[in-house]
């Protein structure tokens, strides 16, 4: 008979919230920043007025015309490479980046 034992607290310990919370805002400042080029750019408001969720849950758009931006898309948009769901377009080109994004930030 042959017994192991197996310490998984290191494993535990990784598998934190608190780790978890920092890699999802570690992984939404990656993102916001790989979104904007973009997002529509007028004068640039929705831009500026982007936040994060404080657990990195969410990355809100605070201008009241931020919505139709992100899903009309047949609206007249001014900043060549802009448009509509630009958080599918970044996600094409950066999704490993913010994979890496999450790791590092929840320290796996």
């Amino acid at each position: 008979m042959v017994k192991v034992n197996v310490n998984l607290s290191g494993v535990y310990k990784k598998m934190e919230n608190q780790n978890v919370d920092r890699g999802r805002y570690a992984v939404a400042n990656q993102a916001l920043a790989d979104m904007n080029p973009f997002v529509p750019m007028l004068e640039g408001i929705t831009r500026q007025t982007a936040t994060i969720d404080i657990d990195g849950t969410g990355i809100n758009y605070n201008t009241p015309y931020s919505a139709e931006l992100f899903y009309m898309p047949k609206m007249n948009y001014t900043t060549p490479g802009t448009g509509p769901r630009w958080d599918n377009k970044a996600k094409g080109m950066f999704m490993s980046d913010w994979i890496n994004a999450f790791l590092k930030g929840a320290g796996w």
